[in-house]
């Protein structure tokens, strides 16, 4: 294992897409989503620490969750656990991140990585990932991952490859960043050849991101470069740290950095690949009943259902007829009966049990 690779967990959302087993207090990523014994954070710590050491591995996570991270990753000391002192999107935790690992090893590289995603095909993944590491370490690239696409999915981003630039690793300059398309854009995309699925895991020196951020805006460089002073000088670090997720704009990585650099290169993976945001993911990633249900952890009963998800508390009991696409999933004080390809209504309904009902059902 190299030294000065590094790897960067991001666990501060919210996962509301997945409401309600994904709940403020405790967010899907440390939840038993896939009935393995283990938590997608525990899941994605342990497939990183396969090839990275220990000690290289950040979590970055919301103050609210500090006791869980610890519960749930005991052998993760104290200082890899980077606390954001309010939820802003991924460029401040990301850009802070940056900071940590160059002011440990300056030649550091890094890979970032959602805690929520579904990974097959371990050695393969392992390969790519320390490939890409090796990448960038060589080249002042920002390297993005990309999955070919299986079907004209909506819920994902996608990344448009152009020329290729390392041919034996399937590595091409990105054309373009698109956020979630349309269905009739979604289509065209797949069918075209030239996207792929954005995975959400990046790879980068400490320096190249450093200096893409900023790159992006004249605003983004001054808070930086504040920042970064502070930082390694160890005066005002956490004002400087304040100032960073206060004033940095709340987008995303591809948004705000990404999208206005001109070096930035997309590997195309070799494993298998799904982001476990929506209902509809839970379903695919799960093993199938009879009429491709399924039933997660749950005592049911099922007459003419067809492709639905059930998941109900330890000694309830689900005993439903005539859906189809549907879910049924109950957790704590709320049941949400709904369409499983209501993304987006699945936000709606939070919103409005917040306003409606009350902080305590969201």
């Amino acid at each position: 294992m190299k030294n000065n690779n590094y790897c960067i967990i991001l666990t501060g959302g919210l996962g509301t897409r997945l409401w309600p087993m994904s709940r403020e207090a405790k967010p899907k990523q440390f939840i038993d989503m896939l009935g393995t014994g283990k938590t997608l954070l525990q899941m994605t710590y342990e497939r990183f620490a396969r090839f990275i050491l220990p000690e290289n591995i950040l979590v970055v996570t919301n103050e609210l969750y500090k006791d869980i991270v610890t519960e749930q990753l005991p052998e993760l000391p104290l200082d890899n656990m980077l606390m954001e002192p309010m939820r802003r999107n991924t460029v401040p935790p990301v850009t802070w991140a940056a900071m940590e690992v160059k002011r440990r090893c300056p030649d550091g590289r890094l890979v970032v990585s959602p805690s929520d995603q579904n990974i097959t095909g371990i050695e393969a993944f392992e390969e790519d990932i320390l490939k890409g590491l090796d990448y960038v370490g060589e080249h002042d690239v920002l390297l993005t991952l990309g999955a070919r696409p299986s079907r004209p999915e909506v819920a994902y981003g996608y990344i448009q490859m152009a020329d290729p630039v390392y041919v034996g690793a399937d590595i091409y300059k990105v054309q373009s960043f698109t956020e979630k398309p349309a269905n009739e854009f979604a289509r065209i995309f797949y069918e075209s050849g030239e996207f792929l699925w954005n995975t959400g895991l990046f790879m980068w020196s400490a320096d190249s991101f450093l200096n893409a951020v900023k790159g992006a805006t004249n605003e983004f460089k001054s808070i930086v470069e504040s920042a970064i002073n502070n930082y390694n000088s160890g005066c005002d670090v956490k004002d400087s740290l304040r100032e960073l997720f206060t004033k940095c704009p709340n987008m995303s990585l591809e948004q705000s950095v990404l999208e206005k650099s001109d070096n930035v290169d997309v590997m195309l993976c070799h494993f298998g690949w799904a982001d476990l945001g929506t209902w509809e993911a839970i379903h695919e990633a799960l093993p199938k009943q009879n009429d491709n249900n399924v039933v997660i952890d749950s005592k049911s009963l099922l007459y003419d259902c067809k492709d639905c998800i059930i998941k109900l508390p330890d000694g309830h009991v689900a005993v439903v007829q005539g859906l189809e696409n549907y879910v049924v999933v109950e957790e704590g004080n709320v049941l949400l009966i709904c369409k499983k390809g209501d993304k987006m209504n699945i936000r709606k309904f939070v919103n409005d049990a917040q306003l409606n009902l009350g902080e305590e059902f969201v």
